[in-house]
């Protein structure tokens, strides 16, 4: 008992550090679960973002295989045409467009103009001004063979197109037809790529957004394609188009971190190259997915663990603390019933005998007494009043023995009626007297109890140690017999 009353406190630290290790580790545990899903969830996410796409594109291509047939056999009607007729400048080509309803004619010369056309919009435009769409065109001009060129990302109108060449027997004109393969093939729409965007974007709660760019002229001019509207390069930052540019020339995904308040987020530029021509028109047939991705999610996610560590942590803290000052409470109720008489509430024979020997080893020459104490009569209290009243007898004695004694004195209940009286400090047989006269006149003072008035003596017998140390069992055996000798001689 004392062993557990000195080291206790230490054993519940130790208990209590323990047990924020374990919940700090299962929190660090937790902490790198969340990262980790936090990533898979990204990968997740580019990979249904490029699996739409390849899934769109892989129906566009075989779209295409069928439309690479069908075009250069519409190319041929041109040739034919152009045959009969040398001046396609008064071409009926409505008549024309009623044998390929789908398709969009274009005849263009050798200055890059656009002298006839079933797409009214385009009628006389001067496609020099493209660069890369008129590098691309000047090289079909010097090829008779018919191209079909793949499928192509429009940047005004965020559709689907495919576009063929035949140069005229002369050289003179080149003959463009142009389809728009959602129109054609309405199963396609089944594959839009803006609605899948759209759907993950709002399936995803870290997911920010994911944007089409287009890239013409050498990269030099961006085009961010939606399904409703382009945005003009002007709106699209000089450090994005560097990275657009960057992702198509290395044909390499980019990415691009930066701080947004208190989170970061994260561009991943993924190029998609079209073009089946020379290197130099790349340009033309190229556009960027671009996946914008944050970690407010992550974070919350991480802040809301680290709350939670922290609450179970106080809660656990008090629970704690709860706990110990129970423990504690109960050693200590443990202790007085070890130590303690249950009735009296003074110190017992084991506690007596501690503080005996504490004295004892405090007080190099000076001498200590041992009172013996026995009420007389008091089996006639229990006879006559019952044992309540000799119980509230015994409490009384007690009460009255501490408050006659010195504070450095110590008085207990040996068991039954007999009490003993450890005086510290005393010069001689005569001081020891003089205590059991004082204790002997306030015993005998009339006790009011549950309305009885008991009179009751007692006799005290005493041993003194004179500086010789001897053992507590001597001493209290010597004043035993003291006592049994002084109520010998009342009798």
């Amino acid at each position: 008992m004392e062993y557990l009353r000195k080291y206790y406190f230490i054993i519940f630290i130790l208990l209590f550090l323990l047990v924020i290790f374990i919940n700090f580790q299962n929190y660090k545990r937790t902490e790198k679960i969340i990262k980790s899903n936090f990533e898979a969830e990204i990968e997740l996410i580019k990979n249904n973002v490029f699996n739409s796409l390849e899934d769109a594109y892989a129906a566009f291509s075989i779209s295409e295989i069928v439309l690479n047939s069908e075009m250069e056999n519409k190319s041929e009607l041109l040739l034919e045409k152009y045959e009969g007729d040398k001046d396609p400048k008064n071409w009926n080509l409505l008549k024309l467009k009623e044998k390929m309803p789908d398709y969009e004619i274009y005849i263009i010369n050798r200055n890059l103009e656009v002298v006839n056309t079933t797409a009214a919009e385009d009628s006389n435009p001067n496609l020099s001004a493209y660069t890369d769409f008129s590098n691309l065109l000047h090289s079909r001009m010097e090829s008779e063979d018919f191209a079909a060129a793949n499928i192509n990302l429009e940047q005004n109108t965020a559709s689907i197109n495919k576009y063929s060449y035949q140069l005229s027997p002369d050289s003179s004109y080149l003959f463009e037809l142009s389809i728009d393969l959602t129109e054609r093939f309405p199963f396609l729409d089944d594959f839009n790529v803006f609605s899948a965007a759209e759907n993950l974007t709002e399936k995803y709660e870290q997911l920010r957004s994911i944007d089409f760019y287009k890239l013409v002229q050498a990269g030099n001019k961006v085009v961010l394609i939606s399904s409703s509207d382009s945005t003009e390069l002007e709106l699209i930052s000089n450090s994005t188009r560097s990275i657009l540019k960057k992702s198509v020339s290395t044909n390499n995904m980019q990415s691009l971190t930066y701080k947004n308040e208190n989170y970061e987020i994260t561009d991943l530029y993924y190029p998609i190259l079209l073009s089946n021509f020379q290197i130099d028109s790349k340009w033309l047939d190229s556009f960027v997915v671009k996946v914008s991705y944050d970690n407010q999610k992550l974070l919350s996610s991480l802040t809301q663990e680290k709350y939670a560590f922290y609450f179970n942590l106080t809660i656990f803290f008090i629970i704690f603390m709860i706990f110990s000052l129970l423990i504690s409470y109960l050693i200590k109720k443990t202790e007085e019933m070890a130590l303690y008489d249950h009735l009296t509430g003074l110190p017992n024979r084991k506690a007596f005998e501690d503080y005996f020997y504490e004295e004892h080893k405090s007080s190099s020459n000076k001498k200590l007494a041992v009172l013996y104490l026995d009420l007389d009569n008091f089996k006639e209290v229990n006879d006559n009043y019952g044992h309540d009243t000799g119980d509230l007898l015994l409490k009384t004695t007690a009460s009255r023995l501490k408050n006659i004694i010195r504070s450095q004195d110590k008085v207990s209940r040996m068991g039954g009626d007999e009490f003993t009286v450890l005086l510290t400090d005393i010069e001689n047989k005569k001081d020891v007297k003089k205590v059991i006269k004082k204790i002997e006149e306030k015993i005998a003072e009339p006790y009011q109890i549950n309305g009885i008035k008991i009179n009751i003596s007692c006799s005290i017998g005493y041993s003194i140690d004179h500086g010789k140390k001897r053992s507590f069992q001597e001493l209290i055996n010597k004043a035993d017999l003291a006592m049994y000798e002084v109520k010998k001689e009342k009798n």
